[in-house]
């Protein structure tokens, strides 16, 4: 997570508050999914703005946040979750690298549904939850990709790659096709550092943070 970033605080489980502050220190942004906004004022996490339609936070909190000088932005679209609105109104303003705490680890449904929302916003979101990265990745981007050897990481096509260049592990590839499937499980990581690279579709990595 060096690179810079924006943090989106969605309403689902989140870490530790100790794990969770430093993340949210050194995002250039830290955006609330409605509700998330009272979990994040009642830990004394940063946050910069808050986004949804506003249902679920406590209108007291979004005095004191308003107060705060903090910045609301009130979305009334049924047909879209909060974190969906989130995401759109980042690719709106230009953002391109989100990391996100609390969109995974919810029900099944809106895991899937926080997922493939970050698969068709074609930005590089990052979902962290209980020890695991789901991350979006963009084509004619070359990633060196910080691992320790022996590191365990999976590839999955939406619904298809092609083009995929991959380096520094087990199973490498070289102008690979990925189609949608279990194709990329359960990948090694060799070195410290893997290469890769594809040049269409979309393709998602789940790892393992240690």
């Amino acid at each position: 997570m060096e690179e810079a970033y924006r943090l989106i605080l969605a309403n689902g489980p989140w870490p530790s508050i100790a794990l969770l502050q430093p993340q949210c220190e050194l995002a250039v942004q830290v955006i609330a999914c409605d509700g998330a906004l009272d979990r994040a004022l009642a830990a004394d996490l940063p946050v910069d703005l808050v986004i949804g339609d506003m249902d679920s936070v406590e209108k007291k909190t979004l005095v004191d946040f308003l107060k705060q000088g903090g910045e609301v932005v009130e979305i009334n679209d049924q047909e879209s979750n909060d974190f969906t609105k989130a995401v759109n109104y980042c690719a709106e303003e230009g953002q391109t690298r989100l990391v996100v705490f609390g969109g995974l680890g919810h029900d099944l449904g809106h895991e899937w549904g926080n997922i493939l929302t970050s698969v068709a916003s074609k930005l590089q979101i990052e979902m962290v939850h209980d020890g695991k990265s789901i991350q979006t990745l963009a084509k004619e981007t070359l990633y060196s990709i910080e691992m320790n050897p022996g590191d365990e990481f999976s590839l999955f096509a939406i619904p298809f790659c092609d083009g995929i260049s991959l380096t520094g592990c087990s199973y490498e590839l070289h102008q690979h096709r990925l189609e949608m499937g279990s194709q990329g499980v359960h990948n090694i990581a060799k070195k410290k550092q893997i290469q890769l690279s594809f040049e269409e579709g979309a393709l998602v990595m789940v790892k393992s943070l240690r």
